[in-house]
């Protein structure tokens, strides 16, 4: 690959370099949503477990409270540090001035399919998370 410097003889990124970049940087922001989104769906659920509920709402108020838990401290933070990791691999690329270095291309595919696997396994866990707040706070309505 060829680089273009610029007149302070800096590495200016190339097009495919650039792309990855934003790509990592976006899925980032959206992993920055999904942890503010979680502590939406926290408080709904903490919200919920004040109220009389029977033994059964109460296990699944429970098991939506692990399962926000597990994503936000292990499952978010995992992709976040995976991504900010591949960031610095490509700001040290830059540095060193080894663009050709194909690890690094290898790892950013993986961790964008990684990243898309994650997005849709969010997304259906924030849909459980609607129908079943939706479904706990209709039933106790006079209580929430």
């Amino acid at each position: 690959m060829i680089s273009v410097t610029g007149v302070t003889n800096n590495y200016v990124l190339q097009p495919a370099l650039l792309d990855k970049h934003t790509k990592t940087l976006a899925w980032l922001s959206a992993t920055a949503l999904w942890k503010s989104e979680l502590a939406f769906f926290q408080k709904q659920l903490d919200g919920l477990s004040v109220l009389s509920l029977m033994r059964e709402e109460r296990s699944e108020v429970t098991h939506f409270q692990n399962l926000v838990l597990f994503y936000t401290v292990e499952v978010i933070e995992d992709m976040r540090k995976k991504l900010r990791n591949h960031e610095s691999k490509l700001a040290r690329m830059l540095e060193t001035k080894s663009e050709w270095e194909t690890q690094y291309y290898k790892e950013h595919g993986e961790l964008m399919e990684d990243a898309e696997a994650l997005s849709r396994r969010f997304e259906k866990l924030k849909v459980d998370l609607r129908t079943a707040i939706g479904k706990l706070s209709t039933e106790n309505a006079e209580e929430y």
